[in-house]
This record gives C-alpha cells, sequence and structure tokens, in this order.
C-alpha cells in the first residue's frame, strides 16, 4: 500500500470521527436544551400528576364547594380553577375582606369559596351574564351557610362598574375579581377596577395569557389585542405592583399602592 494511500485513508477515517463527533456534540447539546425546556415547563395538562400532587398536599376544599365543582365539570363549559379561587381566598382572609366584587363567568364557585372567609357581615357582589349561570350553585352556597353574603347583579360588566362608581363607592372594594377573556376594552374595565378598589387592595385579573394567543403578533383578534395591550400597561403602571401566576388562564395580581 502506498503512502498516499495510507494518507487518503487516515484523512477519510479523520474525516468521518469529526463529523460523529460534531454530529455527537449536537444531539448532545439538542437533548439537554429539550430536557431543560421540559424541566421548566409548568405543567402538561389539568392530568398532569406534578399537578394532581400539588392540589392534593395545599387544596382545602369545603365540602360544598368540592360538590359545587365536581357538578360544574360535567355541566360547564369552563374548567374551574380551584387552585387560583383558594389562593384569592387566602389573600382576601389575610387582608381581613369585608367587601368584594366578582366579575366572570364561574358558575358560583369562585362566590362560594370566597364567602366563605368574609366575616358575617361581609358582602360579596357576584356579576353574573345570565343568573342561570348561578342557578345550581345556590343550593351549594345555602348548604355551606354563605348565601347571604352573596349579592347577585345581572347587569353588564360596564354598567356595574359604573354603578358603583356614580353610587359614590370608588376605594371601597377589599379585592376585585375579574376574568378578561373575550373583553374588548380591558384597559378601561382595569382603570374602572381601580377606582373601585381601596388602596392596598387587591385586583386580581384572570385570563391575561389568552391561551397563549397572546404571544402571537400577527392576526391578532380586537379581544386579544385588548389584553395584550392592557398587560403591557399594567407593567408600566406606578400606581400598583404586580405579579402574574401561572393558575387558570393567566392570574395577575395587581396591589394598589
Amino acid at each position: 500500500m502506498s503512502l498516499s494511500t495510507i494518507t487518503r485513508e487516515a484523512a477519510l477515517g479523520i474525516g468521518v470521527l469529526g463529523v460523529t463527533f460534531a454530529a455527537g456534540v449536537y444531539i448532545g447539546k439538542s437533548y439537554l436544551t429539550y430536557q431543560r425546556k421540559k424541566s421548566q415547563k409548568m405543567f402538561d395538562g389539568a392530568d398532569d400528576p406534578r399537578r394532581t400532587y400539588l392540589l392534593h398536599l395545599s387544596l382545602r376544599e369545603h365540602p360544598s364547594a368540592k360538590r359545587l365543582r365536581q357538578h360544574l365539570l360535567g355541566t360547564a363549559s369552563q374548567e374551574v380553577s380551584s387552585d387560583a379561587a383558594q389562593l384569592l381566598a387566602n389573600l382576601a382572609k389575610l387582608t381581613n375582606a369585608k367587601k368584594i366584587l366578582e366579575m366572570g363567568c364561574s358558575y358560583g364557585y369562585n362566590p362560594l369559596v370566597l364567602a366563605l372567609v368574609l366575616p358575617s357581615d361581609g358582602k360579596l357582589i357576584s356579576h353574573v351574564r345570565d343568573a342561570e349561570d348561578v342557578s345550581h350553585a345556590r343550593q351549594f352556597w345555602r348548604e355551606a351557610g354563605i348565601e347571604s353574603r352573596i349579592q347577585v347583579n345581572g347587569k353588564s360588566e360596564e354598567q356595574t362598574l359604573d354603578d358603583f362608581i356614580s353610587a359614590g363607592e370608588a376605594e371601597t372594594f377589599d379585592l376585585i375579581f375579574i376574568n378578561m377573556a373575550g373583553q374588548t376594552h380591558c384597559r378601561k374595565y382595569y382603570e374602572k377596577c381601580l377606582r373601585l378598589l381601596k388602596s392596598r387592595g387587591i385586583l386580581a385579573i384572570d385570563g391575561v395569557l389568552c391561551n397563549g394567543a397572546v404571544l402571537t403578533k400577527n392576526s391578532m383578534t380586537d379581544k386579544v389585542q385588548s389584553i395584550q395591550q392592557m398587560n403591557e400597561a399594567i407593567l408600566r403602571d406606578a400606581r400598583v405592583f404586580i405579579s402574574i401566576l401561572p393558575l387558570a388562564d393567566g392570574l395577575m395580581l395587581c396591589f394598589k399602592l
């Protein structure tokens, strides 16, 4: 075998080894990146065993609330976020809240959980789009002994907020929960909610992720754009401290200064 042949074979072998090494490095990096992203992901879905484990260790659900949630699983179009409702109830309890406004399509579950932590003279106004939304919940409210603390309001969101402002109830609410999903006037609702909220009160906004649609820059609907613009505006709002949690469809907590 000639020297030139050996040299060519050696060069070919070195080349093959180089390609193999490079491919191994690439695959290794890709795998590590995948594993890192996978480990950083919060949950894969509602049935993720990690979420089930956390709920098992942290959810302290009143029997009536549990029965209502189980009832809603078969009838409601939107999943009840029991962990988000409990967090709001904990915050209401810690801040000694006595007056709460709940605006969203919770089918009566959130009002029940929140009303349970109110004092006997406390009041929760629950806005519903249709009285049918909470018709089944009333029996569970009665079971829990808190029906008298809940006042149902069937007016539109904007009319509800305007009526409270006109009635001189600005800065009288300790906690306001509003579901912004599907709204097209989010910043306007945010401003009105902030007017009604006491100093050191809490405004909780659900739906700030729009099921991930806020990440899309092109072909946004007016509703998604409204949510995105509100999120950006709140980030720059010096009147509040904020946190966004991966609960429900993105839960933003605004603490009014």
